[in-house]
């Protein structure tokens, strides 16, 4: 767990020395104060603190602040807002270049992106650090600075790269790179953060980036490299890094029981390649997501029906056309641990036909949306299938098929055969249904939909159900548009 104490102080110091916040017009990432920028990072405390500053913001942009499940579960066929609320917009792909979320997300992205760069750049020079910590100081910026980028061109598409601090003229000046640019920047960044970064865990942190995670972070890179837009054939190198990562690990990360893999007493071992961390109680540092999508009537108390604290205004909707087609199959043992389809209204009615997503509802709660339990960014088996996919490409369809297999029988699920995967086609329907399965609600089904250039007729069908399917016109509604604040100052379009 990371030290939320010492985040805490960085704020001020953050407050001062980076510009772009929700609440600026701008995309430069300049200090208004240099003088207190430039006398910070004179000790070991304060590089401390400046990293943990970096570890802060992944944890608002995957978490805090919503907008990395706005933009990708609720944009997929996992879930529908009915109402023009928060991600109403992004589920019925009605948003625009106004909609507030999307400013959100990319004002608060390159702030991020800036407390990174003025990592790397104060490391440069510095005598405070020993070479080792230097490394892993640089690893970190680079693995957090390249995930953050990540996110920005699965989200947006073109976008402008600032791999450096830059002046406030220079913000305005910046202009878009193309998505094959800013891949390049995010495969660099995870090279040189794996070849940075600690093998192991640390074991009193185990929240770090280690050199395992930036070589799973970038083999998935390279899956996605291969797949839509760029449609390059990087397989074998996208095998090549997940399958050390996965050396790296063990099999002690295929846990058995897919119950165990979300469960608090499990936090920080091998299921989680990455992880998020969070601690309830710590102001603001907590895990948001259990009580994000649980229904706003939810009674509060400790039964197993229901949530401590109660539920969230912000909900999702699963109805039984929404469940039908992600657990098609009887007996599937991941439908319970990822969805509730009981509940306790405040009136004291139980309630059956309103299911929400229960994953990680587990370990202390301080407040609604305050839960010690970390997210994982990055599990075990996410790793393992995309290396099957890789190597079903590369020709190996018999090690792809008996990974596919192993993930069913642990679901509870009978054995596929090589006739349910002998085109290409057929393996992609395969892997999309299974990984809909395993990852529901984890932030991966729209990107996966995308990256296949299967969104389109799946998202076509799906909003059809709603009577929404005219929303959807394009491909390039994959991409979301550059919010208008932003062009309107530097002149940035879609």
């Amino acid at each position: 767990m990371l030290n939320f104490e010492i985040m805490k102080k960085i704020l001020s110091f953050l407050i001062i020395g980076l510009s772009l916040t929700a609440c600026t017009d701008k995309l430069d990432l300049s200090p208004v104060s240099t003088k207190n920028v430039d006398g910070f990072y004179k000790t070991k405390a304060q590089f401390y603190q400046a990293i943990m500053g970096c570890y802060d913001g992944l944890q608002n942009a995957v978490l805090r602040q919503n907008y990395s499940y706005m933009l990708t579960e609720s944009r997929s066929d996992n879930a529908w807002q009915q109402v023009d609320y928060d991600d109403g917009q992004t589920s019925r792909f009605t948003e625009n270049s106004e909609t507030q979320i999307l400013n959100t997300a990319w004002a608060a992205s390159y702030e991020y992106i800036a407390r990174c760069n003025y990592v790397l750049k104060n490391l440069e020079g510095s005598t405070v650090l020993s070479d080792e910590l230097k490394n892993q100081y640089k690893g970190e910026a680079l693995f957090i600075r390249g995930l953050i980028y990540f996110d920005l061109v699965r989200f947006f598409g073109e976008v402008p790269i600032v791999d450096k601090v830059i002046t406030i003229e220079e913000g305005y000046s910046v202009k878009k790179s193309t998505i094959e640019e800013v891949y390049d920047l995010i495969v660099d960044d995870l090279s040189q953060a794996s070849q940075l970064l600690p093998v192991v865990k640390p074991s009193q942190n185990k929240d770090r980036a280690t050199a395992i995670a930036a070589r799973a972070f970038l083999g998935k890179v390279y899956v996605y490299r291969s797949g839509y837009p760029l449609k390059k054939d990087e397989w074998n190198l996208a095998a090549t890094e997940l399958k050390a990562a996965l050396d790296g690990v063990g099999t002690s990360g295929f846990f058995t029981k897919y119950a165990d893999i979300f469960l608090y007493s499990n936090e920080g071992k091998d299921q989680s390649i990455f992880s998020i961390g969070c601690k309830s109680g710590a102001e603001g540092e907590g895990n948001p997501f259990p009580t994000r999508n649980t229904p706003n009537g939810i009674y509060p108390g400790n039964d197993p029906l229901m949530i401590p604290y109660g539920g969230s205004p912000m909900q999702l909707f699963l109805d039984s056309y929404i469940l039908g087609s992600i657990f098609d199959e009887p007996n599937d043992l991941r439908y319970k641990y990822s969805v509730q389809t009981e509940w306790i209204e405040k009136s004291k009615d139980t309630i059956r036909n309103w299911p929400f997503c229960c994953k990680y509802k587990n370990g202390p709660i301080a407040a609604a949306s305050d839960w010690d339990i970390d997210w994982i960014m990055l599990r075990y088996t996410d790793v393992y299938m995309l290396y099957a996919e890789a190597q079903y490409h590369n020709g190996h369809p018999a090690e792809a098929l008996d990974i596919i297999n192993k993930v069913r029988e642990r679901a509870g699920l009978i054995d596929l055969s090589m006739s349910d995967i002998d085109s290409e086609t057929k393996f992609v329907d395969v892997i999309l249904k299974e990984r809909r399965k395993e990852f529901c609600f984890e932030n991966q089904r729209w990107f996966d939909l995308v990256r296949t250039d299967r969104a389109f007729d799946v998202m076509k069908i799906f909003l059809k159900h709603y009577g929404a399917d005219a929303n959807l016109t394009t491909k390039d509604q994959y991409f979301y548009p550059i919010p208008q604040r932003e062009t309107d100052v530097t002149g940035l379009t879609k």
